[in-house]
């Protein structure tokens, strides 16, 4: 870290730690409100219980039938349990469906009240049965003043000991919660007395109860108590998570750009000895450091409370504590991302209210993607992968059911750290304007209106990371888009002239004319961008080369690889059609052109090219690894990553030495044919491999 970059960076955490507001925002509400809200949910569910125990349930009955329930009622509470499996049906069947349908055995049942699931709930319930005219019992129902009807008929007595089946119906209100769990008391009380009547007419038939159980019927639950735990918690916990992130960088955001404006502190700051990228680098690291802070203090205080909280031990519930260094290491970049937003869009505010205005709708942004993530059915697959904060929230889900797979997790933490990166450049790029900085009103026309550009040799680091931020999910979503639109049905194989489109479309409009548009938008000089310098002999000598013989070395590292990590091809339809379209000499000349040049020129542009040129030329291996690694996550399946990163980085290196892109073009080429070509060269005429071992299922590397 530079050393002014490190003393803007401790000053602004001294500072901000100085501040209540912050602190208190930082460090007290996470260790406060998890014990809080844990405790307190468990006094209110105790408190809940203890009031309906002791409440009286006002039921209505038809007239003449009040002395039936009772007796009812009085054998329903000899009796412990009702025989298993001889309960009333379950079924969602609204009333007035039970009335009309007279032959019908059973009541309507809704999903019953938690508390009510206790088995000893129904022995103290305290009923008070009161006559009353439907008419009326329906009235005080809507008013609260009955808790529930239950309708017998006169004759049910006599109609049960002639075995026919009268029709009971409950009539209650849904929407109220001591109605619901009177509801649920009633029902319990006929299950028990449908019991008895079923055990008397065993003993009068001299039948055992196998009769109607010929087998029993044991489940066993093989859930470990995290994943238990995990199940009840997956859904809110995300949620909570990345609120309070961004609640921990809200205040030093503000504090460090409106508020410093307001005090007029920023203007000794800026007279200082540092460039204003400096500046920002430090107030950013400040605003980041306390966000992550914040979020391990949540996620911590948060383990514990649940953790510690005393529950019954035959609940089976663990927090997932396994989950906890996954979920900690996706919040890193997520709160690099906020940080970087909340501190340009304060930037733009006079004074600290303005700022807390600006700020405040930004929360609406994660709250309904994170609604989203609530809703049943929601996974983590396709578009999803890489919807900002969208993702993440899905993701610890997964983490906290143990479902999320390696893949997932390197989707969304790269795509995250991609978008941090480009979040990061539109902060710098904001709080670099003198108008911006010391204006009483900014404007988006500063940053991003190409008259306020300069013409300048190469783009700057700020700007290739956020086009690389915004193409790889723009990437992601053509290619998707392309084959939701081109390929119908999948069991059907698919045309080469679809091939066509899907490789020709994504390349050539975003990997070649993307670049191009932005570097001429910046006013950039095109040919120092892209590196378009003649190369010598020896260089092309050299790519040739290399390109010559990495695809054999890929062989036999994805060999190695598929030892360990196997790769299934899912594009099966795509395989098919490049298989037909080669089976000609125009075809191969047709598929060199599509899987081989078409990379080679396109990719260079944007990586070797308008990427690597805006890293510059100071740390060389820290711009070539990045190159590589950032190539490699652009080409998916996961499998394929690792092997291409590594082609990407010498790739990087020899566009590095070199000056030039043309030489990468060329090795790139040579590559991406020779391994579709190559192959065919390896195996003799019985279709053995000559090396005597099968050749692993290898994506191509372009």
């Amino acid at each position: 870290m530079n050393a002014k970059v490190r003393a803007i960076y401790f000053k602004e955490l001294i500072d901000a730690l100085r501040d209540r507001r912050t602190l208190f925002a930082t460090a007290i509400i996470p260790i406060l409100i998890y014990p809080l809200m844990t405790l307190g949910m468990a006094e209110v569910l105790q408190m809940a219980k203890s009031k309906l125990d002791s409440e009286q349930f006002v039921v209505a009955v038809q007239p003449g039938t009040r002395a039936l329930v009772e007796r009812i009622h009085t054998v329903a509470r000899g009796l412990p349990e009702p025989l298993r499996g001889l309960a009333v049906p379950k079924k969602k069947t609204d009333v007035k469906k039970v009335e009309a349908d007279p032959h019908r055995t059973g009541l309507p049942l809704v999903e019953d009240d938690p508390i009510d699931a206790m088995p000893d709930t129904f022995q103290k319930t305290r009923f008070s049965f009161r006559e009353m005219a439907p008419e009326d019992a329906r009235a005080g129902l809507a008013k609260g003043e009955i808790r529930a009807i239950l309708l017998l008929p006169e004759t049910f007595e006599k109609d049960v000991a002639d075995t026919k089946t009268p029709a009971v119906s409950i009539e209650y209100d849904q929407a109220e919660r001591v109605s619901l769990s009177a509801f649920s008391r009633l029902r319990a009380m006929l299950e028990r007395y449908e019991s008895s009547i079923v055990t008397d007419r065993f003993k009068s038939k001299e039948l055992p109860e196998s009769f109607v159980h010929p087998f029993t019927l044991e489940a066993k639950n093989t859930a470990v108590a995290e994943k238990v735990g995990g199940s009840l918690l997956g859904g809110i916990l995300p949620v909570i998570f990345i609120l309070m992130l961004m609640t921990g960088a809200l205040h030093p955001a503000i504090d460090m750009t409106a508020g410093e404006k307001e005090r007029s502190t920023l203007e000794t700051l800026v007279g200082a000895p540092v460039r204003p990228l400096e500046i920002i680098s430090g107030k950013f690291l400040a605003v980041a450091t306390l966000s992550l802070a914040n979020a391990a203090l949540n996620v911590c205080s948060c383990a514990l409370s649940i953790a510690l909280l005393p529950l019954p031990p035959d609940l089976h519930f663990q927090f997932p504590w396994s989950a906890l260094p996954l979920t900690l290491t996706l919040l890193v970049p997520l709160a690099l991302f906020f940080s970087a937003l909340l501190l340009m869009v304060s930037s733009f505010a006079a004074n600290t209210k303005e700022a807390q205005v600006f700020c405040m709708p930004l929360f609406l942004i994660p709250m309904v993607g994170m609604a989203i993530s609530m809703t049943p059915g929601v996974e983590l697959q396709g578009p999803l992968l890489l919807a900002p904060i969208l993702n993440t929230a899905l993701l610890i889900k997964e983490l906290f059911l143990f479902h999320g797979t390696a893949q997932q997790f390197a989707f969304v933490f790269m795509s995250t750290c991609l978008y941090a990166a480009g979040m990061v450049t539109l902060a710098a790029r904001v709080f670099a304007r003198e108008e911006v900085m010391f204006s009483s009103q900014g404007s988006l026309r500063l940053f991003l209106s190409r008259r306020f550009f300069r013409e300048t040799p190469i783009p700057k680091t700020g700007d290739v990371l956020l086009a690389a931020a915004l193409l790889f999910p723009l990437n992601f979503y053509v290619s998707l888009w392309l084959q939701k639109a081109l390929v119908h049905d999948i069991s059907k194989p698919i045309q080469w002239q679809v091939v066509a489109v899907l490789v020709i479309v994504p390349q050539y409009l975003l990997f070649l004319a993307f670049p191009l548009l932005i570097a001429k938008y910046l006013k950039t000089t095109l040919r120092s961008t892209f590196q378009w310098n003649r190369p010598s002999a020896s260089a092309l000598a050299g790519a040739a080369l290399m390109g010559g013989s990495s695809w054999l070395l890929v062989i036999q590292l994805a060999l190695w690889q598929s030892r360990v990590w196997s790769y299934e091809s899912a594009d099966m339809g795509i395989e098919d059609a490049m298989k037909q379209l080669s089976q000609t000499s125009a075809g191969q000349a047709f598929l060199l052109f599509l899987v081989a040049f078409t990379p080679a020129i396109c990719e260079e542009h944007f990586f070797r090219g308008f990427f690597q040129q805006g890293l510059g030329r100071k740390n060389k291996w820290a711009t070539i690894l990045l190159v590589g690694a950032v190539f490699g996550f652009f080409h998916f399946p996961v499998f394929r990553m690792p092997l291409t990163a590594l082609l990407g980085t010498v790739m990087a290196y020899t566009a590095w030495q070199t000056r030039s892109i043309w030489p990468g073009v060329l090795m790139h080429f040579l590559h991406n044919g020779l391994t579709m070509i190559g192959p065919k060269w390896l195996e003799l005429s019985d279709e053995k491999p000559v090396h005597g071992e099968p050749l692993p299922n290898i994506p191509p590397q372009y």
